[in-house]
């Protein structure tokens, strides 16, 4: 993307050097259009013939303008074609100078095409698309202008004056003068004049603008190009000022002729306009070009029927060019004429100073190959956009299969957790059950056990024995002990709740019950997240608390018992402080449930620490929250 990027930016500061793209030019004369056919496939041709070999330098293709609806840009240009130089004679030497044939060409829009032909000599110069435009279901191929380039010079401009014979096409369709296969070579086409990019100081001749009302001579206009010299060609560039920029060749006249003459005072030669300058179809801002070889020292452009704008007669012109030898000779020449408004940037030199009515005039070679390359540049830079959009795309499709792998991934790990979760519980259901049978079997039923012995003895001696209500209290004490028991086990294991308050609850009431002849207090940090402690960890903390509290009553004879419960770190610590008269820790007996306490602690990962004197003896137990 990086390199996309650059070759992006590129591209653009080299478009942005570039002479901008030609207002686009509106004609009535859009060019020549072929048959429709049903297949894209078939082939059609149009062929223009110089009369006798020709050094051509390059050819110029140029779409249609646009029309409306029907005429859009880049409209009949064939997909695939080439071009081909014919030396003269039937069975002449064809020499290919571009072969689009094998892959579409990208559609121009309304920008040339600029194909070298190196100089070679060619009498007939041949285009053949081997695949159509193609719009809905009609494929045809259609050109608005094919430029032949020599020094400088538009051969195809000699063609129109020999007529449509010299333009063949393998069809023709249309109706002129929209159509037709002369208007290839009339001049007419979407780009308008060649124009630099230097603002012109200048708008052109033009003539006083006389009322349509009043009676007025034929205007007329004429240079002297000092001596008589030889002229190839005569160009008219059409006036397009500002303050009528709605109106396309401001000034130029319906019908008008070229009088040539050697001497002031000889008879004008009189050449005819070309059917490009004609009434049925105006040039609008388009070159006019009179071709032919003449001698002349005066060129005077007289009008026979002028052009009326706003109700009054006026004759307007940018530019006059008179080329001779591949230079325009007519270039700061003098020019009169019968009158001229010479102010507003109008006047009669301006005719001649190289600038049209916005810009300089510049050559038609350099000129037609800097736009033909500025679509060469919008087209890599389409092509650049396209790869950039689809390798977004691409990585888009990526990230959304990751996304989505990445959700399902989830789903299965979560579905496994939760599956392991189950199976979890109950192996640890089932662990307990197995470990309530043994606390049954080892702690009640040896509670009951004691109380059978104890019967068994009351049965053997005498009711009134003075022991006996002794024994019967002991009896009861252990009876209540086993019941207590039985209920603190049984709500541990009560219907599978992990992570319920009942841990903190049943160890107050244990507190509460057990310790009920001696002051107590018991602190629970609300912090302590005892919810995360396993449930057979509960199960054994509350078996070695009871047992503690158990030795407190049994053997500390302490008046006072400090019990907290407090989370460090991920640790479980509880605390239990008496002011008894302690015991030897090094010497104390199992009996005491001391080794019991290390033992289950000891499974957990915890620990139990003593601390005891003649004052009193402090108790921790650590659990590890989590397993």
């Amino acid at each position: 993307m990086h390199a996309l990027a650059a070759e992006q930016r590129a591209l653009q500061e080299k478009l942005a050097s570039m002479p901008p793209a030609p207002e686009v030019q509106l004609t009535q004369r859009l060019g020549w259009h072929s048959d429709y056919s049903s297949s894209p496939d078939t082939a059609e041709w149009v062929e223009l013939n110089l009369g006798q070999a020709q050094k051509i330098d390059s050819v110029v293709l140029i779409p249609p303008p646009p029309n409306g609806a029907s005429v859009g840009q880049g409209y009949g240009f064939p997909r695939r074609f080439y071009v081909e130089l014919l030396e003269e004679g039937e069975d002449n030497e064809r020499t290919i100078i571009a072969d689009h044939t094998g892959a579409d060409f990208p559609n121009p829009g309304l920008l040339p095409v600029v194909i070298s032909a190196g100089g070679r000599m060619a009498q007939k110069v041949r285009i053949t698309a081997t695949r159509l435009y193609t719009t809905g279901a009609r494929s045809f191929f259609a050109l608005g202008e094919v430029m032949l380039l020599q020094d400088g010079q538009n051969l195809g401009a000699r063609l129109e004056v020999l007529g449509p014979a010299v333009v063949r096409a393998s069809s023709s369709q249309g109706t002129r003068p929209d159509w037709g296969r002369i208007n290839l070579v009339d001049g007419h086409t979407v780009l308008g004049p060649p124009l630099g990019t230097r603002p012109s100081p200048t708008l052109g001749f033009r003539s006083i603008p006389t009322s349509e009302g009043r009676p007025y001579a034929n205007p007329w206009i004429e240079v002297d190009l000092g001596t008589v010299q030889p002229i190839d060609e005569i160009r008219f560039f059409p006036a397009h000022p500002p303050q009528f920029a709605h109106s396309h060749g401001y000034g130029f006249p319906v019908r008008y002729q070229i009088e040539l003459r050697e001497d002031e005072n000889d008879e004008p030669r009189i050449l005819p306009s070309p059917q490009s300058g004609s009434y049925d179809a105006l040039p609008g801002d388009n070159v006019v070009t009179i071709v032919g070889a003449h001698r002349a020292r005066f060129v005077r452009l007289q009008v026979l029927a002028p052009h009326v704008s706003n109700g009054a007669v006026v004759l307007a012109m940018a530019e006059m060019q008179v080329w001779s030898s591949g230079k325009n000779i007519a270039l700061g020449c003098d020019v009169t004429s019968p009158d001229s408004t010479e102010r507003d940037g109008w006047s009669r030199k301006a005719l001649v100073d190289g600038y049209a009515s916005s810009a300089d005039i510049a050559e038609w070679p350099g000129w037609l190959a800097a736009l033909s390359q500025r679509r060469e540049l919008q087209h890599q830079l389409g092509l650049i956009e396209q790869k950039s959009l689809s390798i977004q795309q691409h990585w888009q499709r990526i990230a959304l299969a990751v996304f989505v792998g990445l959700i399902v991934a989830g789903a299965i790990i979560l579905f496994l957790w939760l599956r392991h979760q189950r199976l979890a519980r109950r192996q640890e259901i089932e662990r307990l059950r197995t470990r309530i049978a043994q606390d049954l079997h080892d702690e009640i039923g040896s509670s009951l056990g004691s109380i059978a012995l104890i019967a068994q003895d009351l049965l053997s001696t005498s009711p009134e024995a003075p022991h006996t209500r002794s024994d019967l209290a002991e009896i009861k004490d252990i009876a209540d002990e086993t019941v207590d028991a039985m209920r603190d086990i049984t709500r541990l294991m009560q219907s599978q709740r992990y992570g319920s308050d009942d841990l903190t609850v049943l160890m107050r009431e244990t507190a509460d019950r057990m310790l009920r002849s001696h002051r107590h207090t018991i602190h629970i940090d609300a912090q302590a997240e005892t919810r995360r402690l396993p449930i057979d960890r509960q199960r054994d903390l509350m078996l070695m608390f009871k047992e503690a509290l158990h030795n407190i009553t049994r053997h500390a004879a302490a008046t006072e018992v400090q019990i907290s419960l407090t989370q460090s770190q991920n640790n479980l610590v509880l605390t239990i402080q008496d002011n008894g008269h302690g015991f030897d820790t090094s010497t104390a007996t199992a009996g005491m449930g001391l080794s019991n306490m290390k033992r289950r602690a000891s499974k957990h990962g915890g620990s139990t620490h003593i601390q005891s004197s003649p004052q009193g003896t402090t108790l921790t137990l650590t659990l590890p929250l989590d397993a």
